[in-house]
């Protein structure tokens, strides 16, 4: 009778394999994760505004002159976003939404960021954040 020795485990290649798949998974998060920890915050930034404006009326230019001073707080500089391009080429002043109806506000932020990852390959991402405030009547 023969005996037929099976392997049992994995080999060494493939634990190489294994290795550099993690190690990949990891840069990856070590590269995007500081962008969304500043989106989060400019989220919670606009939250804050939209609960100051339930309190009070704000016009356009004090909610976003209040909101420049908050992401200013939050270390987010806000001329470094750069606006959203998705339909076409945006201007400046679109990284800011701020539309008033008859019922709410609509308070928000849009805006897209460029993240470099190897050599000439890049990350484009693209956040878009839009919360509705109910006016006083």
């Amino acid at each position: 009778m023969k005996s037929i020795n099976r392997q049992s485990g994995i080999s060494f290649v493939f634990m190489l394999i294994l290795i550099g798949l993690f190690g990949y998974a990891i840069f990856i998060g070590i590269k995007l994760a500081p962008v969304y920890m500043e989106f989060y915050s400019i989220k919670a930034s606009v939250d804050g505004l939209a609960a100051e404006m339930k309190t009070r009326n704000i016009n356009k230019k004090q909610a976003l002159d209040l909101l420049d001073r908050r992401l200013s707080t939050n270390y987010v500089s806000v001329h470094e976003l750069k606006p959203s391009c998705v339909g076409g080429v945006a201007a400046k002043k679109d990284v800011f939404h701020y539309k008033r109806t008859k019922k709410d506000v609509e308070l928000g932020i849009r805006y897209e960021k460029r993240v470099p990852m190897i050599a000439n390959v890049t990350a484009a991402l693209d956040f878009d954040y839009i919360t509705k405030v109910p006016l006083k009547q």
